[in-house]
C-alpha cells in the first residue's frame, strides 16, 4: 500500500511538472501560406454554397431545413473568423525595425529624435505586413528628413529641440490605420505647388482652387522632390510615389495632414481581409450591385421633389448636410426596362469626410459575400472593386465607394 501512496504522489509531481511547461511555452506550427490560401478558397466556395442553400431552404419553406441551414451558417461563420485570424501577424514585427533605423538615421542627420510606438499589436494580414514594411520606411525617412528640424531651428521656434515622431496602428471598421505623426516643419503650401507648377504636375489655373489637403497630395506625384540638394536620404524624387502604388496595389488609401510649423500626419488605410465582405445587396432595374457596408452609414428612401440643383449637380439636403447623388443606374449604363417612380432608394456612403448618396432601384438586404477580383482581361473599371457569385447563381458587381466619391 506504502508503494502505491509513494507511486502516485510521484505521477502527481510529474503530472504538474508537465503541464507547467505546457503552459509556459505554447506549442506552434508553420505551415506554407500558400496552403492557407487554398484554404481560404475552399472556404470561399462554401460561403458561396451556403448562400445557395439559404435561398433554397427560403423558398421550399421547410421547418427542418430552415434549421440545419441556420445551424450551418453559425459554424460556418465561427470558421471563417478561425481562418481569417490564422492569416493575421501583429505589425510588431515589422515595427521592431524601425527604432534602431530613426537611431541611425537621426545620428545621420545631426538631429535629435524620438520615435514612439502605439499598438504594435494590431494584427494585419500575412500578405499585407509582408508589403507594408518598405512603404513604411519611405515615410520615416521622409517625416526624418522633411519633417523633423535641426535642434538649432526647432530651439529658434520655441519648440522642445528633440523632435517625436509617432507611428500608430489602430483597428477602425473593417479597416487597419497606421499613421506616422512628426511634430516638425510640417508641409509648405506654396513650396508644393511652385515646384508642382514648374514640373508641369498641375497648371496654375488648377492650383489656386485646390484644397490643403489636395496640395499635399501632390507630393506622392512620381518624380517630385521639394530637396534642395540630393542626399543619401532623400531628394532623388523616387519614394513618395512608390508608397502609394504599393499602398493602392493592396487596397488601401494613403491620405496626409499637417499644419506648417507643427507637423504632419500620413494615414495610411489598409483592408482588413481582402476576401469575404457584408455588403448591402441593391437592385438597379435588372441587375444587382453590392456596396460593402464599411463605406455605408445607413440607407434612407427620398421623394423625388426633394432633390435641388447645385453647380449643375442633384443633391440632396441630408440631416443639414447637402450629398452629391450619384445615380448608378447612369454611371455604369444599365438598360432601362421599366420606369422609375417618385421615390429614389439612396444609400449614403462616406469616405473620410466626403458623403456621397448612391441612387439604386431598391434594396434587398444585407449579406456576406466573397470578393473575387474581375481577373486579367477586366483591369480598369470604373468604380468596379470586383464581383461576387449570389445564391441564385447570378453575379453581383461589388461597386467601390472610394472611387465613385473622389
Amino acid at each position: 500500500a506504502e508503494n502505491s501512496v509513494a507511486r502516485q504522489q510521484e505521477e502527481k509531481k510529474a503530472g504538474a511538472s508537465s503541464s507547467s511547461a505546457k503552459n509556459s511555452s505554447s506549442k506552434t506550427i508553420r505551415v506554407n501560406i500558400e496552403r492557407l490560401d487554398i484554404l481560404m478558397n475552399l472556404f470561399e466556395e462554401l460561403v458561396i454554397d451556403r448562400g445557395r442553400l439559404e435561398q433554397i431552404s427560403r423558398d421550399l419553406n421547410n421547418q427542418e431545413l430552415h434549421e440545419t441551414v441556420e445551424h450551418m451558417t453559425r459554424i460556418s461563420g465561427d470558421l471563417q473568423n478561425i481562418i481569417l485570424n490564422m492569416r493575421m501577424v501583429p505589425v510588431e514585427t515589422v515595427f521592431n525595425r524601425f527604432p534602431r533605423m530613426v537611431r541611425q538615421l537621426a545620428r545621420d542627420l545631426d538631429k535629435k529624435i524620438n520615435l514612439e510606438i502605439i499598438g504594435a499589436e494590431t494584427e494585419l494580414d500575412r500578405t499585407v505586413i509582408d508589403e507594408i514594411g518598405d512603404p513604411l520606411v519611405h515615410l520615416i525617412r521622409n517625416a526624418l528628413d522633411h519633417g523633423v528640424e535641426t535642434p538649432e531651428i526647432r530651439k529658434a521656434n520655441g519648440k522642445n529641440e528633440e523632435g517625436t515622431v509617432i507611428l500608430k496602428a489602430y483597428h477602425s471598421g473593417n479597416h487597419v490605420f497606421i499613421e506616422i505623426e512628426d511634430d516638425g516643419a510640417g508641409i509648405n503650401r506654396d513650396k508644393v505647388l511652385a515646384k508642382a507648377i514648374k514640373n508641369g504636375i498641375v497648371t496654375g489655373q488648377a492650383a489656386v482652387t485646390m484644397t490643403d489637403k489636395q496640395v499635399f497630395e501632390l507630393i506622392l506625384a512620381s518624380g517630385f522632390s521639394t530637396a534642395e540638394k540630393i542626399s543619401d536620404v532623400s531628394g532623388r524624387g523616387v519614394g513618395l510615389d512608390v508608397v502609394k502604388s504599393t499602398i493602392e496595389s493592396l487596397g488601401g488609401t494613403i491620405s496626409i495632414d499637417s499644419a506648417l510649423g507643427k507637423g504632419s500626419i500620413f494615414s495610411i488605410q489598409l483592408p482588413l481581409t481582402l476576401s469575404i465582405i457584408s455588403v448591402m445587396l441593391t437592385e438597379i432595374q435588372k441587375e444587382k450591385f453590392a456596396i460593402p457596408l464599411s463605406s455605408i452609414i445607413e440607407t434612407a428612401i427620398v421623394k423625388k421633389s426633394d432633390i435641388l440643383n447645385a453647380h449643375n449637380q442633384r443633391v440632396i439636403d441630408f440631416r443639414g448636410k447637402v450629398v452629391p447623388l450619384l445615380f448608378l443606374k447612369e454611371i455604369f449604363e444599365v438598360p432601362v426596362f421599366e420606369e422609375e417612380d417618385e421615390f429614389y432608394s439612396v444609400v449614403i456612403v462616406r469616405k473620410g469626410d466626403k458623403m456621397a448618396g448612391l441612387v439604386v432601384d431598391s434594396f434587398i438586404g444585407q449579406q456576406e459575400v466573397v470578393l473575387k477580383s474581375l481577373g486579367n482581361y477586366l483591369t480598369n473599371v470604373f468604380a468596379i472593386s470586383g464581383a461576387t457569385i449570389l445564391g441564385d447563381g447570378q453575379v453581383a458587381l461589388i461597386v467601390d465607394c472610394n472611387s465613385l466619391i473622389k
